[in-house]
């Protein structure tokens, strides 16, 4: 065991020197990219001059600039906030960080701005958003930095500073993509002590729910034969991790009444206050203890989160992201709450779950933030001492898998299905090959009696995960490969059974599973004709549906609040027709 987490922290710094090894670059980024010898996907950095095609079909601009509501409040706050200050004698003098299309520059000259600057380190964005400006007759009005905000500098790339400042920086976490730092350099560097911020603060909002469905999203439960008797135990690394504290974005209101249980009213748990009215720094790194009251019994598996934004200091003008059963403007069914792909809801997984045993009783819900992310825990009774440091993977589990591929683990149907092949097929003189990432229903195969059962596995995480599985269960005949062409031709002959879930880590799309024919392929010839594949076929199925608001991250946009932005159409476009 010391011997694997030295090797652990050998990959680590040598992972540290190969970042740190790259020539310095203000505009180097990195993007995901497909592996095809490893059939991983893998972190690339490329320099300034990097075509950013590829990145530009999977953004979701276009979903952001169909959003109705989020357009209009921030009209309507722009309008508001130019007219007070011209009516107390000021001019507006605008900063638009991450002007993206350059909508909301736009928005501010035509409710009377003196002055804007807007700033766009995306280098096909800033390049389009030029263009857009002029095809909209605002040319010569924008001074259009291409850098980021936080490296630009008062009489070099704004003559004065800014007393309005108007951005969107936020994601479903709110804070994710940076908002405070940047927030905080923009108060301290390019923004007048009086400014005006569009939106002015965010109010962040947690619930506490049991849900049965979504805890099986965060763990390993038991697998068990169709007789209902156990076949594999959770490891104990398992049980004891306290998971993986990174955020699951998700659409709530999609989510069925009938598959969770509200413990707790929404609460407030965070503000963060973008006008800066104390004149102190937005907060890098918070913890707040709440003491709720259950409105029911039930286990503490995890929160609910979401937020909104006031957009505009001293109005009730507020754009909310809650899911409907919780949003302020959802009084019946026939109420249209948003749809917003761009801003979700977030699930937050309770580290070890408190049982709360009757309606009423008390206990603590520990938040926690730091610069760009937050965490939770529950405790039993308050502690001013308490502290919660981040949570993290100990058990490879959540390293290895994403939530999807964990709750499908757990999908008791799913596996049942598996499983009775399996039971009704399998002999105890089978010999298995297993095909596929993360195969945990091929190490089920190896307590129902057969001979041996060999394990394609070549992913780091997933292969320590699957071997703590089998130590744990006590489990001698299986045996792991990294690669199927490494297995002589005496052993392939030998195969009774060809199993796989299947599972890789390199699909996105169901149908990229489909990769089990392809390593099928390389062997099939030398497999024994009596032996027996599964699955053996597939098939796709397509139905043509009309989305209510899920066509709109890929819709054109034509016009955006009476903005022509048929260029930033053409953009995307062009960029898809290259793939």
């Amino acid at each position: 065991d010391s011997t694997n987490k030295s090797s652990m922290r050998v990959k680590l710094f040598q992972n540290i020197y190969k970042t740190f090894r790259i020539k310095y670059n203000h505009m180097a980024v990195f993007t995901q990219v497909f592996n095809p010898l490893t059939a991983q996907n893998e972190w690339a950095v490329h320099n300034d001059d990097y075509d950013y095609d590829l990145e530009l079909t999977c953004t979701g601009f276009g979903d952001m600039l169909h959003d109705k509501e989020r357009n209009q409040k921030y009209f309507k706050a722009l309008r508001m906030a130019i007219a007070r200050m011209h009516a107390d004698g000021r001019e507006a003098h605008v900063l638009d960080i991450g002007t993206g299309t350059g909508i909301l520059s736009m928005m501010a000259l035509t409710a009377g701005a003196d002055t804007v600057t807007a700033c766009e380190a995306f280098m096909p964005m800033a390049n389009c958003a030029e263009l857009i400006f002029t095809v909209n007759g605002f040319g010569d009005k924008v001074r259009l930095v291409k850098k980021r905000s936080t490296e630009m500098r008062i009489g070099v790339d704004m003559p004065q500073r800014a007393n309005l400042l108007v951005a969107e920086l936020l994601d479903t976490e709110l804070i994710g993509e940076g908002a405070i730092g940047i927030y905080n350099h923009a108060h301290d560097e390019l923004l007048t002590d009086d400014v005006v911020c569009i939106p002015s603060k965010a109010t962040c909002y947690a619930q506490v729910v049991q849900s049965p469905l979504a805890s099986q999203w965060n763990t390993m439960k038991i697998v068990a034969d169709l007789d209902g008797n156990i076949l594999l135990q959770p490891p104990k690394d398992v049980l004891q991790c306290k998971g993986d504290a990174a955020v699951h974005d998700m659409q709530l209101s999609q989510l069925s009444l009938e598959n969770f249980v509200p413990l707790t009213k929404p609460a407030e748990i965070f503000e963060f206050d973008f006008n800066r009215k104390s004149k102190t720094p937005v907060p890098v790194q918070r913890q707040q203890l709440l003491e709720m009251i259950a409105l029911q019994p039930g286990s503490t598996d995890l929160i609910f989160y979401w937020w909104d934004i006031s957009m505009y200091s001293g109005d009730n003008l507020v754009l909310s992201c809650a899911p409907y059963w919780a949003h302020p403007d959802y009084k019946s069914r026939n109420d249209i709450i948003p749809w917003r792909d761009h801003w979700m809801q977030a699930i937050y997984y309770i580290p070890k779950p408190q049982h709360i045993s009757r309606t009423g009783e008390k206990f603590v819900l520990s938040c926690n933030h730091d610069e760009y992310s937050l965490w939770f825990d529950v405790h039993n009774t308050l502690k001013s001492n308490t502290t919660v440091s981040r949570h993290a993977c100990t058990c490879n589990l959540h390293l290895a898998y994403p939530r999807s591929r964990i709750g499908q683990m757990n999908q008791s149907v799913r596996n049942k299905k598996f499983l009775n092949y399996l039971e009704n097929n399998l002999t105890k003189d089978s010999q298995v090959l297993c095909l596929g990432d993360g195969c945990i229903l091929g190490v089920a195969a190896a307590k129902m009696g057969v001979t041996s059962v060999v394990i394609s596995e070549n992913h780091y995480f997933s292969k320590r995960f699957m071997e703590s599985v089998v130590k744990n269960n006590d489990i001698k005949n299986v045996e792991f490969i990294e690669n199927i062409n490494s297995l002589p031709e005496s052993q392939l002959s030998q195969f009774t059974h060809i199993f796989g879930e299947p599972y890789f880590f390199s699909a996105i799309l169901p149908w990229d599973n489909f990769q089990f024919g392809h390593l099928l392929q390389n062997i099939i010839e030398k497999l024994p004709p009596t032996v027996k594949i599964a699955p053996y076929s597939a098939k796709i199925f397509a139905v043509p549906v009309q989305f209510t608001d899920l066509h709109k991250i890929r819709t054109p946009v034509q016009q955006c609040e009476g903005f022509d932005l048929k260029l930033f159409d053409r953009m995307i476009k062009h960029a898809r027709a290259k793939l």
